[in-house]
């Protein structure tokens, strides 16, 4: 890959995001400072078919991004947009009468953003599988019940009652909420469920297991994450899905919570993260991009923001757009 065929390649993809039509070297001649002759430019997509970074829809057409060209455009090609001052304004306005709810916090964000950008938005909170546990008390009630009370990492307060097999007391209460803090903080339930927690309290094994196997019903009790969707319908105004078929799984997939649900758990980290075409797992997804990332307390993941659209979508003004809103959900939650 030469600096010819990088510019050539980014004119390309640039123009198709903008227009949906297939490129040709005619328009990449007059609508773009390349210098070169229409000849070359010929040349140049050639190569860069053969490279699979481009391909042809039709005989007569010119050339259209591949998944493969798409994903070298972002990961090296792409500038970042600014976010306009007054959007990060109306942006922070929002969050902020909507901080202290974080459902509410979830379904706004969701709204604004499809409004943003034209696409479809998915805005979740974590599930419990993946909240770490904070602390574990356990609180003395009478001689044959304990209370067992969980809290996680982003405060989620759970709690249950315990009839042990023996006799408890206070003082009991006291030394194995300190033993299973001691072991189990920090921990999320699917560790949790891996643990051998036997030998923790010889003494008191059966007690010991009674309590985590509560713990653990308690976390699986209820799925506590919220799904929002907003702007499902915008998919329809984008030729890339003129298939009604396709059109119909895609929307369909989107009604779905494990799917998206499933979607959504891949992202990790501070980055946005960006799958393109055939990167995405589920089949109703292959023709589009998934674009997301993630909001956070401390080190604690809370939930997920997506976009979906198609592969042309506008990667810059996307990935502006989450950065800020993850960075001020952030910030906010932090304070």
């Amino acid at each position: 890959m030469n600096d010819r065929k990088i510019r050539i390649l980014e004119a390309i993809i640039q123009d198709y995001i903008q227009t949906g039509s297939p490129v040709g070297s005619r328009t990449l001649s007059k609508k773009y400072d390349l210098q070169l002759s229409s000849a070359t430019i010929r040349n140049e997509m050639s190569d860069l078919e053969e490279l699979g970074l481009i391909t042809q829809p039709h005989t007569s057409a010119g050339r259209i991004p591949s998944d493969k060209g798409y994903r070298l455009y972002v990961d090296t090609l792409m500038d970042r947009s600014d976010l306009a001052p007054d959007l990060d304004l109306i942006i922070v306005k929002m969050l902020q009468d909507k901080i202290n709810n974080i459902d509410l916090l979830l379904e706004e964000t969701a709204r604004l953003v499809a409004m943003m950008t034209n696409y479809a938005t998915i805005a979740s909170t974590q599930t419990l599988t993946e909240i770490t546990i904070k602390r574990v008390q356990l609180i003395y009630v009478d001689l044959k019940s304990v209370a067992c009370v969980i809290v996680t990492e982003a405060n989620v307060i759970k709690h249950h009652i315990i009839f042990p097999p023996t006799e408890v007391d206070v003082n009991l209460c006291l030394m194995l909420s300190e033993v299973l803090n001691e072991h189990l903080a920090g921990m999320t339930l699917k560790e949790l469920q891996k643990t051998d927690v036997r030998q923790l309290v010889p003494d008191h094994e059966t007690l010991v297991l009674q309590i985590v196997c509560a713990i653990i019903s308690i976390l699986q009790e209820e799925d506590s994450s919220q799904v929002f969707t907003r702007g499902t319908t915008n998919i329809l105004d984008f030729y890339d899905f003129n298939d009604l078929q396709k059109a119909r799984e895609l929307l369909e997939l989107l009604e779905q919570k494990p799917y998206l649900t499933k979607l959504l758990s891949k992202t990790s980290g501070n980055s946005v993260n960006i799958s393109i075409g055939e990167e995405n797992a589920l089949e109703p997804m292959k023709e589009c991009s998934l674009v997301t990332t993630t909001y956070k307390l401390g080190d604690c993941t809370l939930g997920t923001i997506g976009i979906i659209g198609p592969k042309r979508m506008n990667y810059a003004q996307v990935v502006t757009l989450l950065e800020h809103i993850s960075y001020h959900i952030t910030n906010m939650l932090s304070e």
